[in-house]
């Protein structure tokens, strides 16, 4: 009996090592053109004019997220936008300046 339910923990251990695994955020790179045209029209809209260049796509728990990145009037922004075409957050380089202040006024 001792030696099943051993052999019940091994594999409930292998079964959550394989979700988590397999659900573990993971981004990579992606040409633009194999991102969904939902995806590449929400970040247009959200930042109307903008010109992307480059986007990477990230696995969560929740699905798919797109990072759609760009430029607008010299303004460097990314989008993340889930795979159904919500935005979920838009940075611009203003917000990563005001970071790096934030670090510096840390720092002292």
């Amino acid at each position: 009996m001792e030696k099943q339910s051993n052999k019940l923990w091994l594999i409930a251990i292998t079964l959550i090592l394989f979700v988590v695994t397999a659900f573990a955020e993971n981004e990579k790179e992606i040409p633009l053109d194999k991102v969904p045209t939902a995806v590449l029209e929400a970040a247009q809209k959200a930042v109307p004019g903008i010109e992307l260049t480059e986007a990477e796509v990230e696995r969560t728990i929740k699905g798919l997220v797109y990072e759609i990145e760009g430029t607008l009037d010299g303004k460097e922004y990314e989008i993340e936008v889930s795979s159904d075409g919500k935005v979920l957050e838009i940075e611009d380089e203003d917000d990563d300046e005001d970071e790096d202040e934030n670090d510096k006024d840390n720092d002292d």
